[in-house]
């Protein structure tokens, strides 16, 4: 299996990278060459038979009746809402433990990001306090399965009952997660995933995908990705824009869904591996309380460990010893100053803030060599020795 490729360095083991986008393509490669080229060769590029394939293909793979094809997971959240009919001032309520992409979807769409703050177990959407965030203007939930670990969809779709709401799923990160026998993008009225390069199902550049089991939001979103035009070339039926998932990015991503499954199993052999080699250090693993694991399988798109008090310091002691680490999220959406505007004076995210200062993300992507597996283990369990 391939390797990442080595750090410039006088040390002469290769620089271990949190991801590494390059050892999937080398193992791929036969497979990627041929699709590209049959698209190439077709001459067909934009809106055609790998796109409806691949629309078909996924919504199989999640359990969707309908898949479209759009032009990246923001534009996914955007078309969402807008074919679920978001007015402007809409309130949205989404986790604050979550990527930029997500309120800046909501506000680009016409709502107004709500966030809640977040379960200290598992970074996700805390549901017990989603009523007092509710407003007469309250409109849409928006769970995001941070990391790959769904979120509590029983109780969110309850909730969304109770009060009249529609739930818009982010499953960007959750590319095969799943409660019990039911997939992360099958729970909500619309889903969307993004296919960004380091995601489980990447791409080679920008892409999402919307999907739904209501035919009216899967009419509606089709002409909404294509400048409001369906089936006359020259008419704009409605005020669409300009957002259709490639080809070129369609056919690679035919080939990965083939793979996918096999691929969320490496990552989760080497998540085991890190937890059984560090269970007896001060390292938390997310989603480890009793019984959870047993009911939800996460796709491990990124393993989020705490380390109390000493994140830092562990982050720069193995970066010297050649491990790349990365922190998800140094800073969370109300945080921000583009966000910021719309927290509500009375919330506090407790919670989620604590979350932020111990969280660290260590390398894990399917070709990820054990052996570097093991020798990360090895300088964390250094650093606490």
């Amino acid at each position: 299996m391939p390797t990442a490729y080595s750090r410039p360095s006088s040390n002469t083991r290769s620089y271990i990278r949190r991801h590494d986008l390059a050892p999937q393509y080398e193992y791929l490669r036969s497979e990627i060459n041929e699709a590209l080229g049959r698209v190439l060769g077709s001459g067909r590029y934009i809106l055609a038979n790998e796109v409806h394939d691949f629309e078909r293909e996924f919504a199989g793979y999640i359990g969707c009746d309908y898949a479209l094809g759009v032009g990246s997971g923001t534009d996914a959240l955007v078309l969402a809402l807008r074919a679920a009919g978001i007015q402007p001032g809409d309130e949205v309520i989404t986790s604050t433990y979550a990527p930029t992409p997500t309120p800046a979807a909501i506000l680009m769409a016409g709502g107004i990001p709500v966030f809640s703050d977040v379960e200290a177990d598992t970074c996700l959407m805390d549901t017990r306090n989603l009523e007092e965030l509710m407003t007469e203007k309250t409109r849409f939930i928006i769970p995001v399965h941070i990391f790959g670990l769904p979120c509590n969809m029983r109780e969110i779709a309850e909730m969304a009952r109770k009060y009249d709401l529609l739930v818009v799923e982010d499953a960007a990160q959750a590319h095969g997660s799943r409660i019990g026998d039911k997939k992360a993008g099958s729970f909500g009225s619309l889903s969307c995933f993004s296919f960004y390069p380091t995601k489980n199902l990447g791409g080679y550049g920008d892409g999402g995908m919307v999907l739904t089991n209501d035919p009216g939001y899967h009419e509606t979103l089709l002409r909404l990705r294509n400048y409001g035009k369906q089936d006359d070339p020259f008419t704009s039926y409605v005020q669409g824009v300009n957002s259709r998932l490639d080809e070129l990015q369609a056919s690679v991503l035919r080939v990965k869904l083939e793979h996918l499954d096999r691929m969320n199993r490496e990552r989760a052999r080497r998540a085991e591996m890190y937890r059984k080699g560090l269970k007896d250090t001060p390292l938390v693993f997310l989603n480890t309380r009793p019984g959870y694991l047993e009911s939800v399988y996460t796709n491990h798109h990124i393993l989020t460990v705490l380390c109390p008090d000493l994140r830092d310091a562990l982050r720069a002691h193995l970066e010297l010893q050649g491990i790349q680490t990365n922190i998800y999220y140094p800073t969370l959406l109300h945080q921000m100053p583009a966000y910021s505007p719309f927290v509500k004076k009375s919330q506090g995210f407790e919670t989620a803030e604590n979350l932020s200062r111990q969280a660290l993300a260590l390398p894990l992507y399917p070709e990820l060599d054990v052996e570097d597996v093991e020798y990360v283990i090895e300088k964390i369990l250094d650093f606490f020795a």
